[in-house]
């Protein structure tokens, strides 16, 4: 009997020999790897939200200080330097800017100088269009693909499936 692979041997075979492995042994060892990666997630959101529990307040004071509502700040504790970055995400109401942008062109000035457009379309309102309006728009849409990833599960009946 052959011993199984343990997850800690896993990075230290290459990808071949790994491929060569039956399916069972294959499922186990990414079930474990899931299991460790979901309790690593854990663990760091727990630090991280320590981290933030014990500089949040210090870190406010230093961006109030700065006259700072977002970005990055850097301050001390004892001998380590902390560096806080708050993002800044804005979003635009669009009602509110198809009034904005009718505005500018009532005045008689071009609002593109202002003003980015663009367009989205839903890809579940696309695939119900009828064919015909689907074609006007087919040559601008870019179909992009994710990584392939393959899922190993163990058959319920224990039958072969195709």
């Amino acid at each position: 009997m052959v011993d199984k692979i343990t997850l800690e041997q896993v990075p230290n075979i290459p990808v071949g020999n790994l491929s060569k492995l039956p399916p069972e042994e294959l499922l186990s060892l990414q079930e474990q790897a899931v299991q460790n990666l979901q309790r690593a997630k854990m663990l760091k959101d727990w630090l991280d939200n320590s981290i933030a529990l014990k500089y949040r307040d210090v870190a406010s004071n230093v961006r109030k200080l700065d006259s700072k509502d977002t970005g990055t700040i850097h301050f001390t504790d004892g001998n380590y330097q902390i560096t806080s970055v708050l993002s800044k995400k804005v979003d635009w109401d669009q009602e509110k800017l198809k009034d904005v942008v009718a505005a500018i062109r009532k005045h008689g000035d071009n609002p593109d100088e202002y003003v980015e457009s663009s367009y989205k379309i839903s890809e579940t309102k696309y695939t119900a269009w009828p064919e015909h309006i689907k074609n006007i728009f087919k040559p601008a849409r870019l179909l992009k693909t994710g990584a392939e990833s393959f899922k190993i599960q163990p058959l319920v009946d224990g039958g072969n499936h195709e």
